[in-house]
């Protein structure tokens, strides 16, 4: 069944008198960070997590279409379509409207870094350019007892050009993991390094103003740099630097305050 714009957010009014409230974790919707190529057609993932049994999503997607060009969608959540649940009539503009409403109210649930859907854009930009993907519209979620869940949007940058050492690496002298991410407590940094070393590593905020920084000896195998909360001075992505030698990965954080 085919939904219009009016007719959902009616729904959703609807909802936000009736739904009894119940407590329910932020649900958040992100864009990962992502180096691609000139000329290329990219695969954006529109990722969520905390996305439980959600009633009603909308929101736009927004990017400079003097960047990327639209393409499509692909791999969409919840059985739904790109004619019934997405609007592309300013696409070629930069703009990108999803709408999803269950006419049965039992909500649907993704799993921690689900795909909501794949955003699809040609990379028109040039060589060493960046550019930001990010949300927009309405940005509401409903779940089946909630109002309004205050979701969090956290938009992605995107760099074209080769990947650069200084920036992200896959060498294997130095592996680097994030879990949980998103999270709330605190952030395991689980380090993996084939020899012994002392990494320098520097905490962001997405702005590029340095939160902390500092260096610490780890030996081969399995470590953990642990970040507690009181580091994160509000809700939102942080960029977490880690150099060994000449060897240097960067990773970003997802922080929802408690």
């Amino acid at each position: 069944m085919k939904f219009q714009p009016s007719q959902c957010f009616g729904v959703i009014a609807l909802l936000l008198v009736s739904l009894s409230l119940t407590a329910q974790e932020t649900p958040s919707i992100y864009i990962n960070y992502q180096d691609v190529e000139p000329g290329q057609t990219v695969d954006i993932d529109v990722l969520v997590s905390n996305y439980n049994d959600i009633v009603t999503s909308a929101f736009a997607v927004t990017w400079d279409s003097m960047m990327l060009r639209y393409v499509g969608v692909d791999n969409i959540a919840f059985d739904l379509s790109e004619d019934d649940n997405f609007n592309a009539m300013n696409a070629t503009g930069g703009e990108l409207t999803y709408l999803y409403f269950d006419s049965s109210l039992s909500g649907n649930t993704l799993d921690d870094e689900g795909v909501l859907f794949t955003l699809q854009l040609e990379v028109i930009g040039a060589e060493g350019e960046q550019t930001v993907i990010d949300f927009g519209g309405l940005m509401e979620v409903v779940d089946t007892s909630e109002a309004d869940l205050e979701a969090l949007f956290l938009g992605g940058i995107i760099t074209i050009g080769e990947i650069n050492s200084t920036s992200i690496t896959t060498d294997s002298r130095l592996q680097a993991e994030v879990s949980p991410n998103p999270f709330s407590e605190a952030a395991n940094v689980i380090i993996e390094l084939n020899e012994g070393g002392e990494i320098s590593w520097t905490l962001s905020e997405i702005s590029g103003q340095r939160i902390m920084d500092g260096k610490t000896f780890f030996g081969p195998g399995s470590n953990v740099l642990k970040l507690e909360n009181t580091l994160f001075k509000h809700t939102g992505a942080y960029i977490l630097q880690l150099q060994m030698g000449d060897v240097s990965i960067t990773r970003r954080l997802l922080y929802m305050a408690p």
